[in-house]
Parts: structure tokens; C-alpha cells; sequence
């Protein structure tokens, strides 16, 4: 149902969780269960297919257990199919309108941190990112932009051409030379794809930056919204490889291509994240994330009994 979704490797996680979310809303719509029991079951065959879809992305988890939990209410409740498919319709359109909301906040917090003159240090493709640069743009702020293109499938380029087009001054280099021009600038600003506890997992690169904005003593701030937050037992693998042939198409006999988008960045060389309710220092995440429900329905198609 979602393959389409798990071949996305150029969208950041908002549009992909946005996806998700219609995907889901349009199964519920087109289900042809007979009564609640089989359509509750369509809908954890399709949750399940979901998660193991994008996986790695908070988002889409935390868009799964929401899903499950509003309507198992609805389903022990004994209501009608009909009730159910508005439910899950109901749920998906909030997850939706609740991102592009946090989108526009973290743009409008965020940009508080961007001071005149600065050069900020970035990669791969965010939304939050990119609205925490127009906003600062829109409010009068000249600052420049270093970015990487993040290879293989350069969505960094992609990136780089949609703040070029907000009249920002961007510098474009190839990914090896990013941490080397730390130095030069005064803010490292990513996305995420997920935050918990003791580390935030976003494109691979991100380590060597934060490493290196440490040894400059550069602030690293991620610009992530709520639904990045999840447990930590319930992230998913940091190291799932990616399609090989994207770096090489016909290696030859021993040699292994590893396709990692993804890596993880300890919190400890975080300053600070920028969600839709503020910007959290690393108490402030930790907290947050105990307050967090999981619905135990998640769990059960995160974690199936064998």
C-alpha cells in the first residue's frame, strides 16, 4: 500500500508524514469491511505497513499510534463503519493540519535566533528549516547560507535552490567539505526525522557537522516539530541501508556498497531544539517526551508477539 512512500528519499519528513496521512485517510474511505472487527483489522494491517514503510521517521509512527488509538475507542465503543471512517479521516486531517500549524510557528520562533551577518550551516532537505530562514528573511535579517548537497540523491541541491529563491545569499559545497567550513559561520540549523531522549536521527552527515561545530564552539540547533518526538524504544534502526545502486550500479566481486541516509547525533551536541511550543534545552526534550502517550496499540505493531 505504501511503497511509493518507502521509496521517498528526497522528501523531508513533514511531507512524508502529510502523505502518510491521506494514504491512510483514502483506505479508510474505500474499506469494504463487512462490520467494525474487520475494519478495525484493514486498519492495523495497514498501520503496520505504514510504519515498516518509513520507519526511521517519528512522524509517520506517531501518525500510526494516533490513528490506532482514536479508533479503537470508536471500535470498543460499538459504533458503525461509518463513524470509524470518520474517525480515521478525522485524525488524519488533524495530523495534517497540525504540521503545516508547527511549520509556520517554528518559522516564527526560530528566526529569533538568526542574527544580521551570520552564516548559517545546513543540510539535506527540511521544511522547518526552510521557514525558519524566510521568516528571518521577511523580518529584515541579511544572513548567508552554507549547505552541503547531500549525496546521493542531492535533495541538499534541491534545498539550496528553494532558499536561493527567497533572495538568501546560499554557498553550495560538496559534502566532505562542510565540517572543514565551520569555522566561517556562527549556526549550524537541521532538520530531524526524529528526536528522543538521548539523540536526534537526521541525515547522514549531521554527526561530523555537530562534531565539528563542538570543536568551533558554533551552536547546533535542530528545528523539529512535536511529532518528532518519540520514545526511545521505539525509534527505529538508525542504520538501515538504502538502495546500493544509488552510489554504484555494477561493483565489482568484493566490494560492498553501505547506502546509509541516516545517523544519529548524541543530544549532548545539541544546544537547543525548535518546536511549535518553544525552543527546548535538553531538560525541557526529556520532559516532554515523558508526557507523551503511546498508544498500546502501536505497540502492538511495533513489537507483534511471535
Amino acid at each position: 500500500m505504501f511503497e511509493q512512500l518507502a521509496l521517498d528519499s528526497t522528501s523531508g519528513a513533514s511531507a512524508i508524514m502529510r502523505a502518510a496521512a491521506l494514504e491512510m485517510a483514502g483506505m479508510a474511505e474505500a474499506s469494504k469491511a463487512a462490520d467494525p472487527g474487520e475494519f478495525w483489522e484493514e486498519l492495523t494491517t495497514a498501520c503496520t505497513e505504514l510504519a515498516n514503510a518509513q520507519r526511521e521517521m517519528a512522524p509517520v509512527i506517531n501518525l500510526a499510534g494516533e490513528i490506532l488509538s482514536a479508533t479503537q475507542r470508536v471500535v470498543l465503543s460499538g459504533l458503525s463503519i461509518e463513524a470509524l471512517r470518520g474517525m480515521v479521516a478525522m485524525a488524519c486531517e488533524r495530523a495534517i493540519e497540525r504540521s503545516e500549524m508547527a511549520t509556520e510557528r517554528i518559522g516564527r520562533k526560530g528566526c529569533e535566533i538568526v542574527t544580521n551577518d551570520v552564516t548559517i550551516v545546513t543540510l539535506s532537505t527540511s521544511e522547518c528549516v526552510l521557514a525558519v530562514l524566510r521568516q528571518a528573511r521577511e523580518t529584515g535579517r541579511n544572513f548567508r547560507v552554507l549547505m552541503s548537497e547531500s549525496r546521493p540523491v542531492l535533495e541538499g541541491v534541491t534545498q539550496a535552490r528553494r532558499i536561493s529563491a527567497l533572495g538568501i545569499e546560499v554557498v553550495l559545497v560538496v559534502d566532505a567539505a562542510l565540517p572543514r567550513r565551520i569555522s566561517e559561520c556562527g549556526l549550524v540549523l537541521i532538520g530531524a526525522d526524529s528526536v528522543t531522549s538521548k539523540e536526534i536521527v537526521c541525515k547522514t552527515g549531521a554527526y561530523p557537522l555537530a562534531l565539528a561545530a563542538r570543536e568551533h564552539d558554533v551552536p547546533m540547533v535542530v528545528a523539529a516539530p512535536m511529532d518528532r518526538f518519540i520514545p526511545e524504544a521505539l525509534a527505529g534502526n538508525r542504520n538501515r541501508l538504502a538502495d546500493p545502486s544509488q552510489i554504484l550500479s555494477d561493483p565489482p566481486a568484493h566490494l560492498t556498497v553501505e547506502n546509509g541516509y541516516l545517523e544519529a547525533v548524541p543530544l549532548d551536541l545539541v544546544r537547543s531544539v525548535i518546536t511549535e511550543k518553544g525552543i527546548l534545552d535538553r531538560t525541557e526534550i526529556e520532559e516532554q517526551l515523558r508526557r507523551r502517550p503511546v498508544a498500546p496499540a502501536l505497540l502492538q505493531i511495533l513489537f507483534p508477539r511471535k
